[in-house]
């Protein structure tokens, strides 16, 4: 019996024998794989933890983190405008370096579809071999000849211009739609389609290994010096090796909190930049407004500061209260976002022109939720952001919804203002023609016979820019007057002139600032038309029924045929181009003057 009993337990044990072994090795390799997840998750931990610069708001011009570049009082400013917009600007770009004035310009300031290009110029680094290639020819009006308009040589920023971005937008929205959000979110649809579109063959879009953004080989020392897990390969810097770039500021706007939205019309937008240094805004402002679906107060804060770039996106950092005294900068430890914040999120942001319309539309939210399964707002670029108090505390992060700096001031002027440039170029890259009224006594300024963008600056609002006022509203009659007498004169619609600031809090522009301002303004040139060859003439006079329908003045939408919409064709692109261009060469005498002036 007892033999028996052995052999039963022996058989027992031969057959557990090898479940404990199995078990035994199970223990083993599962004390191993947490051990690896532990040991990874504290060396993911500190890798996304990093130091990271920030400042108070200026207080004064000279406070701003860029005053130690010493930088020449001198501003340019690039409209918004989509394709239109970026072609203009690329034409200008070049006639400035035809008069080789780039070292004399402190400051580049640009707008949506005048950002996707100032972008592309600031920091390309492969897709054109120098700025000559990028910036293409410039061709006498006399020798522009409709073939010579089809040519597009390799490297050619206008190239940019001809691509198709909705079919882009469509390919992501389905993306989005197919994969349930999990290999394109919605708030990355835009960003995505304008990195795809424009900055891809630049260097500056890779979906795949996506990177930081900074001001040059020093700056990025110094980052990696406070942070020895980063690279120097995570870094776009702006480009160097041909003329000099002037300090990159580009303008988008900040909604609202996400969960806020989508807010009441209209919506109380504030300024939010974008610089090789740092991204924030300078004024520390509340918002107060009402939202569609719940109308309750809803109540935030804005601005006040700044933080470097590769930061931005992060949680708020372990800390109250920056030190008292000065504005920076302050070394601060944070944990870095999962996504990079890379400059196609800067561009694209400041692009995102449906943000206003999407925020605040009761009408586009149901059909939307319907067909896309997300409502119109959350196509908005989304970030976390945490802003300042204005006694310097640091307000717990949010997640905000931001847009097109056109739906807020769509040249970048202000932000110019803000800090102090004295002399400043604004290029009016504009869809409305000027209208030439002889009696302005009486003129009633619309967008019937000017730039809707111009007027919120002298007191006329428009849309949504209703806090816009920097100018008096009589000086806007000097401003006209000069843009019509040069289109009287059939030459490059554009006028100086010497203009004194009004306060305006919510912008933090102070009174009695004297500006010098050269107004170019996007129009019909007869002096350059009638040099055209007959051809080309020819189509610009067939109008609607010609290849050159709106010239100089195309739509922001429909210029092309369905479904592309947003591009422009060779030839339209080109044509606008090289108008643009000579408007700026062919006015040497000004633009030096101007642009050369003691400051």
């Amino acid at each position: 019996m007892k033999k028996n009993v052995r052999n039963i337990f022996g058989l027992i044990n031969q057959s557990i024998y090898p479940v404990k072994k199995f078990l035994s090795k199970l223990e083993f390799h599962l004390s191993v794989t947490i051990a690896f997840v532990i040991c990874s998750l504290c060396i993911f931990s500190c890798t996304r933890t990093a130091n990271v610069y920030i400042y108070k708001h200026a207080e004064a011009t000279s406070e701003f983190p860029e005053a130690y570049l010493d930088l020449p009082s001198v501003g340019i400013c690039f409209s918004g405008g989509g394709s239109h917009a970026m072609a203009a600007a690329i034409g200008q770009m070049k006639g400035i370096s035809v008069l080789e004035l780039w070292d004399d310009i402190g400051y580049m300031s640009a707008v949506s579809g005048g950002s996707w290009a100032a972008t592309i110029f600031t920091y390309y680094n492969k897709g054109a071999k120098n700025d000559h290639q990028l910036l293409g020819d410039t061709i006498a009006p006399d020798q522009l000849t409709m073939e010579k308009l089809k040519y597009l040589p390799e490297g050619f920023m206008i190239k940019a211009v001809t691509k198709d971005l909705t079919l882009n937008l469509l390919k992501l929205l389905a993306e989005n739609e197919i994969s349930f959000s999990l290999l394109e979110k919605s708030d990355f649809i835009w960003i995505d389609a304008i990195g795809l579109t424009f900055l891809e063959q630049y260097g500056l879009y890779d979906r795949e290994n996506p990177k930081y953004y900074t001001l040059n080989k020093e700056t990025r020392k110094s980052i990696l010096n406070r942070n020895p897990h980063l690279k120097a390969q995570d870094f776009n810097l702006v480009h160097e090796g041909d003329s000099n770039r002037p300090f990159l500021v580009i303008n988008s706007s900040v909604v609202a909190p996400a969960s806020d939205l989508p807010l009441s019309p209209p919506e109380k937008l504030s300024v939010f930049n974008y610089t090789p240094l740092y991204i924030g805004s300078n004024v520390a402002n509340r918002i107060v407004d009402t939202t569609i679906f719940d109308p309750h107060l809803v109540d935030f804060q804005v601005g006040g500061g700044f933080i470097e770039p590769f930061g931005f996106g992060s949680e708020s950092p372990q800390i109250s209260k920056l030190p008292e005294g000065g504005n920076g900068p302050y070394e601060v430890t944070i944990n870095l976002p999962k996504d990079r914040f890379g400059i196609v999120d800067a561009t694209g942001t400041s692009s995102s022109a449906f943000g206003a319309i999407a925020s605040s539309s009761l009408l586009l939210q149901i059909p939307t939720e319907l067909f896309l399964g997300f409502t119109a707002d959350q196509l908005l670029p989304e970030e976390e952001y945490w802003p300042f108090s204005k006694d310097g505390g640091i307000i717990p992060s949010r997640k905000f919804r931001y847009s097109d700096g056109g739906n807020l001031e769509n040249y970048g002027l202000i932000s110019l203002l803000q800090r102090g440039v004295q002399n400043i170029v604004v290029f009016i890259n504009t869809d409305v023609p000027l209208e030439i009224v002889q009696d302005t006594c009486n003129l009633i300024p619309s967008t019937n016979n000017i730039d809707g963008d111009l007027l919120p600056l002298f007191g006329y609002p428009y849309v949504d820019e209703i806090n816009n006022q920097v100018f008096k509203k009589s000086d806007f009659d000097t401003v006209y007057r000069g843009l019509v007498d040069a289109k009287l004169a059939n030459q490059t619609v554009m006028t100086k002139t010497e203009l004194t600031t009004v306060a305006n809090d919510l912008w933090g522009i102070d009174s009695g600032q004297v500006v010098n301002i050269l107004w170019v303004y996007n129009d019909q040139v007869p002096e350059w038309e009638c040099q055209l060859p007959d051809s080309v003439q020819y189509e610009i006079n067939l109008g609607n029924k010609g290849l050159f329908a709106d010239f100089p003045n195309y739509k922001l939408i429909g210029e092309t045929t369905f479904p592309k919409l947003i591009n422009l064709s060779t030839q339209q692109a080109n044509l606008l181009f090289q108008l643009s261009a000579w408007n700026v060469y062919s006015n040497h005498k000004i633009f030096k003057k101007f642009i050369r002036r003691k400051n």
